[in-house]
């Protein structure tokens, strides 16, 4: 069965290098950032430098951001306001190297809230250059698209955050954390909630989402190493989707892609015209892939528990405790 899921960030944009680093700039202060996004300068309250206390990024387009000519880090920071990013991490022209710890970042969006493909709590990406980065030990809710996010060539340590989606809504499928288009990660003992659909357009949300491949015209995202999370009320808990250009099949190279000890769970399926105008999809572990290790995951809740005559009555989803398509191996917990 296919499964669809819209709005991901994988196509690569232009940058162009910045070379001033502004002080603490305030909102008042947005300054461009030579990044374009939407045929937009991305404006940012800070470029460059160290973020701590509070930074109130309301109307900019990003929070802080940094790219190959900047350096610094966020910790101890509380950042909040921007309608793109809350932290922006650009490795496409050059390698960038940023640490975002112990920090809030939230209300990262428009307002209200609504189905474009924007608001990025914290986004690490790169197309052409490099950006690698430890993510730990922070807050993440109230954004509009994805909480936690890399993409490209990136190398990230993502690790004991929590990550607060808006619970079901009908408007944009959001993800937790979400590993793509190439991206190296280890993502470990984080706390991510809430990030439920109940629209249609053939979506469902991740709580940790892994992507990659020819479908989407990028790189295979490989050896990713998900543990120990806990994942609570997300359509999919662990939504894997290496798929090849047909879009549905596994690849022929191996993933290598490891789930291991995550503890998933939901109490209801909410998503119930996700997968076409009639169906929803939930699963506590979706697997589009090649040779992945899922084993000693604990899955539970009526969200998860298969449905008899799936896709048909009352709810109409399919629903499933894991779900494949190609191979995995060490498959053995179903709890």
């Amino acid at each position: 069965m296919r499964r669809f899921l819209v709005g991901l960030l994988v196509a690569p944009l232009a940058a162009v290098g910045f070379g001033s680093v502004s002080a603490s700039a305030t909102a008042a202060s947005c300054t461009p950032t030579g990044f374009f996004k939407d045929g937009i300068d991305m404006t940012a309250a800070q470029i460059g430098g160290d973020v701590t206390g509070t930074l109130n990024a309301a109307g900019c387009n990003v929070g802080v951001y940094y790219d190959n000519t900047t350096s610094g880090n966020v910790t101890g920071a509380d950042i909040s306001g921007a309608n793109y990013y809350g932290v922006l991490v650009n490795g496409d022209a050059g390698a960038v190297s940023v640490n975002v710890t112990n920090s809030s970042v939230h209300d990262i969006g428009e307002t209200p809230f609504n189905g474009t493909q924007h608001g990025n709590a914290i986004y690490f990406r790169a197309f052409g250059g490099a950006a690698t980065g430890t993510i730990s030990g922070n807050t993440v809710a109230r954004y509009q698209k994805n909480g936690i996010t890399v993409n490209g060539n990136v190398s990230a340590t993502i690790a004991d955050n929590t990550v607060i989606g808006q619970g079901p809504v009908n408007y944009i499928a959001q993800n937790g954390i979400e590993v793509g288009s190439g991206a190296n990660a280890t993502v470990t003992r984080n706390t991510v909630s809430g990030n439920a659909y109940t629209g249609s357009n053939g979506a469902s949300s991740g709580g940790i989402l892994v992507f990659g491949g020819p479908c989407y015209g990028v790189p295979y995202t490989v050896n990713a190493k998900i543990t120990k999370n806990t994942l609570t009320g997300n359509d999919v808990g662990v939504f894997m989707f290496n798929a090849a250009a047909d879009c549905s099949s596994a690849p022929a190279i191996q993933t290598n892609n490891a789930v291991k000890k995550n503890s998933i769970s939901n109490d209801a399926i909410t998503n119930t015209t996700g997968q076409n105008p009639t169906c929803g999809y939930q699963a506590g572990i979706s697997d589009v892939g090649t040779n992945d290790l899922i084993v000693n995951n604990e899955i539970s809740g009526a969200g998860y528990t298969p449905v008899s005559g799936d896709c048909a009555g009352t709810p109409a989803a399919f629903v499933r405790s894991i779900d494949l398509v190609g191979s995995a191996r060490g498959l053995n917990s179903d709890k």
